[in-house]
C-alpha cells in the first residue's frame, strides 16, 4: 500500500467510525476530522462529478473554482436526469464505480435513493452550518442552488401598468387565450407551478386558470422566443436566470407577490465512490460563499446565509425572492392526476 492510498483509506475509516446506527451523525465534523478528510481528498487526486444540470456555465465556473482552491481536478459528465440515472444504475450493478458525486434535485435524489440504492450516507460537512432556512443538509442530500420561477411578459403587449404583480392577477379575463404555459400535466416547470399554486392558492385558483385557455408547450427554450415574437403576452412559469438568453428582446421577467415556485438542486455522494474524501470536499465547497456567489450573481437562488448584500441589487429579487414552495415527490401521482382533471 503506497502512502497516498494509506491516507485515503485511513480517512475513509475515520468517516465510518463517526456514524451512529444506520445513518451518519447529524453533528458537524470537528476541525481535526475535516483536516484529515482534506488531506486524504488531495491524495485521491481527482473527483468525478455527474450532473443533471446540463449546459450551465455557472456550474462549470464552480468546478473550476474548486480546482483552483484545492488543487483537485474535476472530471464532469453532463446528461439528462433519466440518462444519468440509467448510467449510474448500470455502473453500480456491474461493480464499475466511476462517479464520486452526483448533482441533482432533492426530489430525484430521494426517489433514486429509495428505488436504486446507488447513493451513500455521509457525514455533514463544515459549510452546512451556514445554510439559511428552510434549507438544511442531511446525510444524503446537500443543498447547493435554487431555480426560481416567475412570469415572462412581452413588453410590447403588456404595458407597465398592466403587468401582473401576483399569480392571482393571471386570472383576469383580459389574459384569456394569451398565456403560454409549460404543460402542467407532465413533470417539469408547468407541473411545479401547478402543484405549488394548487397547494398555496387553492383549487379554485387553478379552476380559474383552467378557464383562461392556457396554451401548452413542452419546449421551454423556444417558449421565451415565442413570447418575444409576440405570439402570446406571457409565459408561465419562467426560470429567472433564463432571461440571460433573451437579451435585447422585448421581454421582461417578473417575480410574483405570493412567491416563487422553486426547484432545489444539490449534491449526493455515490455508493462505493472511488474518491470519497474528495467527494466530501466538493460537496462542501458547493455550499461555500465563493460557490454561492457564483450562483447568485448569475441570477440563481442561493442557499447560504450572508450572501444577499454581496449580490448586485438588480439581481436580488431573482436570487432571493419570497419562496412559494416546491414539488413533493411523495405526492407526485396525486398532483398529476389533479392537473389532468383540470386541464384536459
Amino acid at each position: 500500500m503506497n502512502g497516498r492510498t494509506a491516507i485515503a483509506r485511513f480517512a475513509f475509516v475515520l468517516l465510518a467510525t463517526i456514524s451512529t446506527g444506520s445513518a451518519w451523525s447529524q453533528t458537524q465534523m470537528s476541525p481535526a476530522e475535516w483536516d484529515k478528510v482534506v488531506a486524504a481528498g488531495k491524495a485521491e487526486g481527482k473527483v468525478v462529478f455527474y450532473t443533471a444540470h446540463v449546459g450551465n456555465p455557472l456550474q462549470t465556473a464552480i468546478l473550476k473554482a474548486f480546482t483552483a482552491r484545492t488543487g483537485i481536478p474535476v472530471e464532469s459528465l453532463e446528461a439528462r436526469a433519466s440518462e444519468l440515472r440509467e448510467r449510474t444504475r448500470a455502473e453500480q450493478t456491474a461493480g464499475r464505480f466511476t462517479a464520486d458525486v452526483t448533482f441533482t434535485t432533492d426530489g430525484q435524489a430521494a426517489v433514486i435513493d429509495r428505488d436504486d440504492k446507488v447513493f451513500a450516507r455521509h457525514p455533514i460537512t463544515p459549510n452546512a452550518q451556514a445554510l439559511r432556512a428552510p434549507f438544511k443538509a442531511d446525510d444524503l442530500f446537500t443543498p447547493s442552488m435554487i431555480l426560481n420561477y416567475g412570469v415572462l411578459v412581452n413588453t410590447s403587449l403588456v404595458k407597465p401598468e398592466d403587468e401582473p404583480k401576483s399569480w392571482a392577477d393571471l386570472t383576469d379575463p383580459k389574459w384569456k387565450g394569451k398565456i403560454l404555459s409549460d404543460d402542467t400535466r407532465a413533470i417539469g416547470g408547468g407541473y411545479l407551478w401547478f402543484f405549488t399554486t394548487y397547494n398555496g392558492l387553492g383549487e379554485k385558483y387553478q379552476e380559474a386558470m383552467a378557464a383562461q385557455n392556457l396554451v401548452f408547450t413542452r419546449d421551454q427554450r423556444e417558449a421565451g422566443r415565442r413570447i418575444a415574437r409576440g405570439e402570446y403576452a406571457m409565459f408561465i412559469p419562467f426560470i429567472f436566470p433564463d432571461i440571460n438568453n433573451l437579451k435585447g428582446l422585448p421581454v421582461k421577467v417578473l417575480p410574483m407577490a405570493e412567491g416563487a415556485p422553486y426547484v432545489l438542486y444539490g449534491a449526493v455522494q455515490m455508493r462505493n465512490a472511488p474518491r470519497p474524501n474528495a467527494a466530501l470536499m466538493l460537496i462542501d465547497f458547493m455550499m461555500s460563499e465563493e460557490a454561492q456567489l457564483i450562483w447568485a450573481r448569475g441570477g440563481h437562488g442561493f442557499v447560504r446565509e450572508g450572501i444577499e448584500d454581496k449580490v448586485p441589487p438588480e439581481l436580488r429579487p431573482f436570487a432571493n425572492p419570497k419562496l412559494l414552495g416546491t414539488n413533493d415527490w411523495r405526492r407526485q401521482d396525486e398532483g398529476l392526476a389533479a392537473a389532468k382533471k383540470l386541464y384536459k
